[in-house]
């Protein structure tokens, strides 16, 4: 049964159905059980801080504050006031003269702050307590605020000040320090569901408990947006259920962002995309999408980690898919999820373009996903490590097995065969290491030098000098020859040469000749470690273990190698 509201001085749900007494708070009950015993005790202080976020109360604790202390009639046993007297009736309408309430938000400036000290001088009217009330306290300039911290340490006995903002942090700690704080929490979400389901039922409205829930959420605990929330699906004059609630605060349909959350987390690009644009030109943004497919991604490690979930207000649909993805995914990717979506939130302040920033989003998580995580590469590599062993003692098996047929065989041919056999598998193939050894040779004497902190001379030989031939002479005066093919042919490179030369000869104690040449020469040094390196990863590719990592992770390239070098643990303790 619903009931159309003709009254031509509607008040809006938020004022109509405000709180009269402490007891009427909603989620604030720690704040109002110390105010109430300070009353009874008679330690009421002369300043009172009230901070936390918008609509959990701050005002309107203020206001059933300054009522208590000025009823003619207060219960002493509950101290609820009467609601009868002069003083209740006219602090309710905001027109006692003794309960002055200032917007600090529009009333910022020193002479505002000046009229407040010289009405301070003056008795109450009326009323036992003046009550300053000034919302949004922090928005006072500074300079206001000094002119106010004299007053406010040292207040006539009969003047009691109410200070309310959002924001503690921009409130002086000198004014801080002389009031007594409260911090008001944000309002639990299941005690928000069920005062809207109360309210609902006195409007004549009916509203289901999934409802409820979802407003009490959007509203993220503050209860005056809550009812605005509420005040908007009820203008409808419609029934509520939880489509009608949807639409009003501008969510998309759950199960159709599931199909945009799924589509990404499989890395199905193409349809990620056109299911968002869908949403998109639907109506919804792109920050609120984010923080929706955010709330999967927790919902799921929630689930993942049997933690209990504390924003629990999906429906059973929603939640059943959700659980079923929460079975197929890691938690390293709900996680590389969740970062990925925050990044996008943290940037959203700087892009140029929402859409374009969230499609990017998108696009990178679709990639991501197809990126085993550490767990799997390390589940498959450990499946080909198993084969590769197999393979290998069956090699080993194979190889001892045809050892054995030869070692037969050869048992019957002549010891000179036998003997040419030898050689011929002994006998290495100088002709085609001759090159590398020389190389190496030359890196040798290169990096002794480098030891000795001539670092200019070390870097010339690696970097301008190509090496042609590496001769050495033994004997009474034993003497080695470099012939180098320089790169840029002038007086320093032979400059740099004789110095070498003498270098090493004082380090070596025999002689040494570093020389141009014409002649073409073989590599660079640098080109010489590049080439090795090159080699050295060519190889590593070639192993089973790598080749398998890499055809599980897709586009992935082996493009380093870092030697890893165990700390003595020895040393390391002492």
């Amino acid at each position: 049964m619903r009931r159309i509201v003709t009254d031509e001085n509607y008040i809006v749900l938020a004022r109509k159905y405000r709180p009269k007494k402490f007891s009427d708070i909603i989620g604030q009950n720690e704040v109002c059980s110390v105010i109430e015993g300070a009353i009874k005790l008679k330690r009421v202080a002369h300043a009172f801080l009230f901070s936390g976020t918008r609509g959990v109360g701050k005002t309107t604790i203020a206001r059933i504050l300054a009522k208590t202390l000025n009823c003619e009639s207060l219960d002493g046993n509950t101290l609820n006031p009467c609601e009868k007297c002069s003083n209740c009736i006219s602090i309710q309408k905001e027109s006692n003269i003794d309960v002055i309430e200032i917007d600090a938000a529009s009333r910022t400036g020193v002479a505002d702050v000046r009229e407040i000290i010289e009405n301070i001088n003056y008795k109450p009217v009326n009323a036992k307590k003046k009550v300053f009330i000034i919302d949004e306290v922090h928005m006072l300039s500074k300079a206001a605020f000094n002119a106010l911290l004299k007053t406010l340490e040292e207040p006539p006995l009969d003047v009691v000040f109410i200070f309310a903002t959002t924001e503690t942090e921009k409130v002086p700690i000198t004014i801080l320090s002389r009031c007594q704080k409260f911090v008001l929490r944000r309002v639990d979400f299941n005690k928000i569901s069920e005062h809207l389901v109360n309210i609902s039922e006195k409007e004549g409205f009916t509203l289901d408990l999934e409802s409820a829930n979802l407003i009490s959420v959007c509203s993220e605990g503050s209860l005056r947006d809550a009812l605005s929330i509420l005040e908007n699906v009820l203008a409808k004059n419609k029934p509520i259920d939880i489509d009608l609630v949807r639409q009003t605060i501008g969510l998309s349909d759950h199960s159709q962002c599931l199909d945009l959350f799924e589509f990404i987390f499989k890395g199905k690009v193409v349809e990620a995309m056109n299911k968002f644009q869908s949403l998109y030109e639907n109506g919804i943004s792109t920050d609120e999408l984010a923080k929706l497919l955010m709330t999967y991604s927790y919902n799921l490690a929630t689930l993942k980690s049997g933690v209990k979930n504390s924003n629990d207000f999906l429906d059973s649909k929603t939640n059943e898919r959700l659980k079923k993805i929460s079975e197929i995914y890691e938690m390293d990717f709900i996680t590389r999820f969740w970062e990925l979506m925050q990044k996008y939130l943290n940037e959203l302040s700087d892009t140029f373009d929402e859409k374009q920033c969230f499609e990017m989003t998108i696009i990178r998580i679709c990639y991501v996903s197809l990126i085993p995580t550490p767990f799997e590469v390390l589940k498959k590599t450990s499946t080909v490590k198993t084969e590769v062993s197999i393979d290998e003692k069956k090699k080993n098996d194979f190889k001892d097995n045809e050892n054995t047929d030869r070692a037969q065989t050869n048992h019957h041919r002549s010891s000179n065969d036998n003997l040419a056999l030898k050689k011929k598998i002994v006998e290495p193939n100088l002709s085609s290491n001759d090159h590398t050894n020389d190389l190496e040779k030359f890196s040798n004497i290169v990096q002794l030098i480098e030891d000795n902190s001539e670092m200019l001379i070390a870097y010339h030989l690696r970097h301008s000098f190509r090496l042609v031939s590496f001769t050495e002479f033994i004997g009474d005066k034993p003497v080695s020859n470099v012939e180098l093919e320089s790169v840029s042919a002038n007086e320093e490179s032979k400059n740099i040469l004789w110095k070498a030369s003498k270098l090493l000869t004082n380090l070596t104690k025999k002689r040494w000749v570093l020389s141009i040449t014409n002649k073409k020469g073989l590599q660079s040094l640098t080109e010489f470690s590049e080439s090795k390196y090159k080699d050295r990863i060519n190889e590593i590719k070639k192993e089973q273990t790598i080749k398998k990592i890499l055809d599980i992770i897709p586009h992935s390239e082996v493009v380093s190698i870092e030697k890893i070098v165990k700390e003595n643990k020895e040393t390391k303790d002492g």
